[in-house]
């Protein structure tokens, strides 16, 4: 079989590019890439990306920033440079590499926001104004602007059997913040203000229970956040998507406490009840703006006349968070640089092999670090060629640190959406000298493959662990192992050209009989965030 195909091959790598001249459509059975493409990812060339991407000049990379722009037009350069077809937006001149998304960017305002409880109770009114930072607190992301006044129901410690009894819709649920005495099951500020938001909350009020002080000083404001598709005004019902959760100081609390005679945590008798003659007055001040962010997209068509329709998209997120308070800047050479880098040099390597039967194609999705937004964005609107679909995504995301003969992937045999890119992915990591660790399964939903397999598409994220320097200034280039960048860069080569090549597309199957237990993780305990 070999003697049949080789000459197939040297006439194909001849050609040495992705032309569109006419060639023999057909499926290579031997599934491996020409030597010469494997060997064009080197060290010093995925360096070379990778140190301009994480320079000073770059700021960062925070989304929708002058510099993430500058760093689209460079990805988008090298695309152009090594062949790959624009499936962008269209431009004077034709199809572009980029493709435009807004970004919502929503900035909450001190000045204007505003809390006030109001009291009538016995025909007397008190009108209580709270400051911001001082009386209460609340985390500002995604709670839309605008102002609603609603009566207040009281709910001692949030649980179910406590809501259970309560009519909240279109009402404020005041509760104390942790579990009553001797509850196993811990609950935190997000859960309750779900359950409350399910059955129709305005928001919830969290105030520690009588004679426990407040555990740490009011915290500020969050910062601006992005998105898109957000209700842009608060109302009075349906329940906004995401109620507020507002923090009561101490002050607050006591004098709330004395005007309805509210509970010691855990005493007997207690009954959740509605707070008559109480209501409460909030308003949240949001400067809006949108600004354009630019995923950029390369295309490599296949030449097999039916499975050139079955797209596999690589995808990496080149934005990073940008500069903080004190003017330091996160160059984010590891996140993710490194994996911007690593589809670089693959998308050359593609470039430098005859076109396999499937069709390639390379993303670069930005405003990742704001919530996965450019790979959503992409997701649910698709470029590409008429007929085309997507079976597979291969992600990479941080793949320039920790052991050097050790890289994370996900989905595990253990995880539901496990594909046969993996196994593939185990056998060609072992070919650039990688053994696949399973201990990144709790990061499956908080990268751009997500997107894809939300949509059923099989896909696996390359992913080398967390570190001492994840989200800090000191995340720099003078860090990366450029070595391991350009092993993992090789694998994840090798196995998006046997996909493209194979018969069958990529698909669910069952995990091993007997699976082995995940290996030790390869970098810190820490959580992705």
């Amino acid at each position: 079989m070999r003697r049949l195909i080789a000459p197939l091959v040297l006439a194909c790598s001849v050609a040495f590019s992705f032309s569109t001249s006419a060639q023999t459509p057909t499926v290579d059975p031997a599934l491996e890439p020409p030597a010469e493409a494997v060997g064009s990812i080197t060290d010093r060339e995925i360096g070379g990306h990778l140190r301009f991407l994480a320079s000073d000049l770059m700021k960062g990379r925070d989304a929708g920033s002058p510099e993430v722009r500058l760093a689209a037009e460079y990805l988008a350069a090298h695309l152009f440079a090594v062949g790959a077809e624009p499936l962008g937006d269209p431009g004077p001149g034709g199809r572009t590499h980029l493709q435009r998304f807004p970004l919502e960017v929503a900035t909450p305002r001190a000045e204007g926001s505003e809390l006030t409880l109001i009291l009538e109770i016995d025909g007397s009114k008190r009108v209580i104004p709270c400051k911001l930072g001082q009386d209460y607190v609340y985390p500002s992301a995604r709670v839309p602007g605008g102002a609603i006044e609603a009566g207040v129901v009281f709910a001692g410690h949030g649980t179910e059997e406590e809501l259970a009894d309560l009519e909240v819709k279109n009402q404020f649920v005041l509760m104390y913040e942790g579990s009553p005495e001797g509850e196993k099951r811990p609950a935190g500020q997000s859960a309750k203000i779900e359950a409350a938001r399910k059955r129709g909350a305005l928001g919830v009020l969290f105030m520690q229970p009588p004679g426990r002080l407040s555990p740490a000083p009011v915290q500020p404001f969050s910062a601006s956040q992005f998105g898109f598709d957000r209700p842009a005004r608060m109302t009075l019902g349906p329940a906004p998507a995401n109620a507020p959760g507002i923090t009561l100081a101490d002050s607050v609390r006591d004098a709330l406490v004395s005007a309805f005679d509210l509970p010691e945590a855990g005493a007997d008798g207690f009954t959740a009840r509605t707070l008559e003659g109480l209501r409460v007055h909030f308003r949240h001040v949001v400067d809006r703006e949108t600004v354009i962010d630019h995923n950029v997209v390369g295309y490599f068509p296949g030449v097999d006349p039916e499975l050139k329709n079955e797209v596999i998209v690589y995808s990496a997120h080149y934005d990073h968070v940008g500069v903080n308070e004190r003017g330091e800047i996160h160059n984010g050479s590891d996140d993710n640089a490194s994996g911007t880098s690593a589809l670089l040099e693959i998308a050359e390597a593609f470039s430098r092999s005859p076109r396999p039967a499937r069709s390639v194609l390379f993303l670069w999705v930005s405003a990742e670090e704001k919530g996965l937004l450019g790979s959503r964005w992409y997701a649910n609107h698709q470029f590409l060629p008429k007929g085309g679909r997507i079976v597979a995504n291969i992600n990479l995301d941080m793949v320039s640190r920790n052991d050097p003969a050790k890289i994370s992937a996900t989905p595990s045999p253990k995880h539901d959406d496990y594909n046969s890119l993996v196994p593939a992915a185990q056998e060609l990591c072992k070919t650039e000298g990688l053994d696949i660790v399973f201990d990144a399964d709790q990061y499956y939903h908080r990268t751009d493959s997500y997107n894809f397999a939300a949509k059923g598409i099989p896909a696996i994220f390359f992913f080398s662990g967390l570190h001492e320097d994840y989200h800090k200034p000191t995340d720099v280039f003078e860090k990366a192992d450029l070595g391991k960048a350009a092993r993992v860069s090789r694998a994840a080569f090798r196995l998006g050209w046997r996909i493209a090549q194979q018969t069958e597309a990529p698909a669910k199957i069952e995990p091993p009989a007997k699976d082995e237990e995940p290996a030790a993780p390869v970098g810190g305990g820490a959580n992705l965030e």
